[in-house]
C-alpha cells in the first residue's frame, strides 16, 4: 500500500482541505503566511504535495532538495485519517522515493517546560519508530527551537548552514541564517 505524492495545484480536488490543515497542524511562528504560500501552490512550486492513498486523500507534505538531503519542512496528516498507521506509510513512500538521499526534518526541541511537552515526546518517538536519529543539532529559527532529525546518514553543520541558505536563495540567505547549534551529548542523554 503505497502512498501518492501528488504535486498541489489550485485544481485539486483537496486544495481547500489542504490549507486548512496547514494552518491547524503548524503554530503561526513556523507557518508562511495563507496568502503567500496559496501564490506559491499556484505557481506550481516543486515539493507541495498533497497524500492519497487510492483516491482517499490522507494529508499533505512540503519538502526541498540541496545536493543529495531531502528537507521535510512540512508534514501533516488530515484529523480523520490520524492513528490510522499513514504516517508510517508516507514516511516508507517518502524513503522509497528517495532511497539514494538523506532526509532530514525538525521537530520542536524537547522541553519539559513546554505547554505540548507530551505531544514533543510523541512526535519525537514517532520518528524515532521510523528509522530518523538527532542529528545533532538544534537550529535555532526566529521564535523557535528545533531538533534536526535525519534518516539516511549524518549531516554536518556546514551542509545545514548551506541548506538554508539555498533554501533562502542568495539574497534573503545572506540575512536569513539560522543558528545550528551543536547539541550537548551529555545533556541529550541526561533528558531522555
Amino acid at each position: 500500500m503505497s502512498i501518492d505524492f501528488r504535486p498541489l495545484s489550485k485544481y485539486d480536488l483537496n486544495y481547500s482541505n489542504v490549507i486548512e490543515l496547514y494552518k491547524e497542524a503548524f503554530p503561526g511562528v513556523r507557518r508562511v503566511p495563507s496568502c503567500i504560500l496559496r501564490y506559491i501552490m499556484r505557481k506550481g512550486k516543486a515539493g507541495f504535495f498533497v497524500l492519497y492513498q487510492y483516491d482517499s486523500w490522507i494529508g499533505l507534505i512540503y519538502l526541498t532538495e540541496y545536493k543529495d538531503i531531502v528537507f521535510v519542512h512540512f508534514f501533516a496528516i488530515s484529523q480523520a485519517r490520524r492513528s490510522g498507521g499513514y504516517g508510517s506509510k508516507v514516511m516508507e513512500s517518502l524513503k522509497a522515493m528517495y532511497s539514494q538521499k538523506r532526509i532530514v526534518l525538525n521537530i520542536e526541541e524537547l522541553n519539559e517546560q513546554a505547554e505540548n511537552y507530551l505531544q514533543r515526546l510523541k512526535r519525537k518517538a514517532f520518528y524515532e519508530k521510523n528509522g530518523f536519529v538527532s542529528s545533532g543539532y538544534i537550529v535555532k529559527e526566529p521564535g523557535e527551537r528545533l531538533e534536526m532529525m535525519i534518516f539516511g546518514g549524518n549531516v554536518t553543520k556546514e551542509e545545514v548552514q548551506a541548506m538554508y541558505k539555498s533554501l533562502f536563495g542568495r539574497m534573503l540567505g545572506s540575512f536569513i541564517r539560522p543558528d545550528v547549534i551543536e547539541i550537548d551529548k551529555k545533556l541529550a542523554a541526561d533528558r531522555c
